[in-house]
């Protein structure tokens, strides 16, 4: 049977959920829901998620939400390719590597990507430098840790790797739009100042089945 998933297109969290469906080799039905039309917000959603926050998946009866709470319940319930180990050394190495990029880098991340996303940078200056800084620290983290490592925690790809992923494809998106051209964050040319986390990025956009994982509205045309 397949799992439905609910999502909206631009949301790293529900990427995340997307990711890890494709990583797995499950088999779901894609539902996009349209923030713009409130339609994560209908009677029918909120009967799912009373937050009325993407993403939802629904098994059979059983409706999880928050993403990282999905990646979870479809290890248990799926268990090949794990995401989170196969011993509880693997499992507590993977969790803590999760924990630290939720805390320590998706934070600030957010709060680059938000202002930058939404127009509202000229209030939010001084809030997008000092979390640059945080960023560059946490990437400059994880530089070396690559050198040795295809993925976050190890050579397989684990729900770290999942949990942070969107988001620096995120923080890479916002970068690219001409408001972010106005200021400098000493994060670009990122090829070259952290050129092993571009091959992680490269590595985990060649998994089978990636491009349907991505925001519809970020896709180049052919």
């Amino acid at each position: 049977m397949a799992y439905d998933i609910y999502w909206g297109a631009g949301s790293p969290n529900s990427w995340r959920t997307l990711l890890a469906l494709e990583v797995k080799g499950l088999k779901y039905n894609s539902n996009l829901l349209e923030f713009s039309k409130k339609e994560h917000r209908t009677p029918e959603m909120l009967a799912l998620n009373p937050r009325g926050q993407l993403p939802i998946l629904k098994d059979g009866t059983n409706a999880v939400y928050e993403s990282i709470a999905i990646l979870a319940y479809l290890d248990q319930q799926s268990p090949d390719k794990p995401l989170f180990g196969t011993s509880p050394t693997e499992t507590g190495y993977i969790w803590q590597r999760v924990f630290e990029v939720e805390n320590y880098l998706c934070k600030p991340l957010i709060n680059i990507i938000r202002p930058i996303f939404f127009d509202d940078v000229s209030d939010n200056m001084d809030a997008i430098e000092k979390a640059a800084r945080y960023v560059h620290a946490e990437f400059q983290t994880i530089e070396p840790q690559l050198n040795t490592n295809n993925y976050l925690a190890g050579d397989t790809i684990s729900a770290a790797d999942i949990v942070v992923f969107p988001m620096v494809q995120a923080l890479l998106r916002a970068l690219s739009l001409p408001v972010a051209k106005s200021f400098e964050l000493d994060l670009l040319p990122f090829e070259k100042k952290y050129p092993n986390i571009t091959r992680w990025i490269e590595r985990i956009t060649k998994i089978p089945g990636y491009e349907n994982t991505c925001p519809p509205n970020w896709i180049e045309p052919a």
